[in-house]
């Protein structure tokens, strides 16, 4: 079995699960011996994440898929499965390779952020 991410938050010595629904429901499907690790997250930025669906709809556009099925090529490509649980760090490291790929493999140049109005 693959991890599995439960994003949350702990405040005041409590935790709350961001999607307790889906928690439960994985769980539920569960049976045998597990253990639960903690690691302190820095989820990536609201910066990054406008940035990153602005590179999905510019591949979008251009490779002719629909938003989630560039999303989800992206995803299976760099073997992510999840982009909502990366690290400040990690989600920095998928965009650049994003980037990369784009120009060499596609021949697509995807601008810098600061050039991008919506994002600066």
């Amino acid at each position: 079995m693959s991890k599995l991410r439960f994003p949350c938050l702990i405040k005041d010595g409590k935790m709350t699960l961001q999607n307790k629904e889906e928690f439960n429901n994985t769980i539920a499907k569960l049976s045998g011996d597990y253990y639960i690790e903690l690691k302190e997250t820095g989820v990536r930025s609201s910066q990054q994440n406008n940035y990153y669906w602005k590179i999905v709809n510019i591949l979008a556009d251009d490779l002719g898929y629909t938003e989630q099925e560039m999303h989800s090529t992206l995803k299976n490509h760099f073997e992510v499965e999840s982009t909502k649980t990366l690290t400040t760090k990690e989600f920095a490291k998928l965009i650049e390779q994003i980037i990369r790929w784009s120009a060499i493999d596609l021949g697509i140049v995807i601008p810098d952020p600061k050039s991008l109005p919506s994002l600066s």
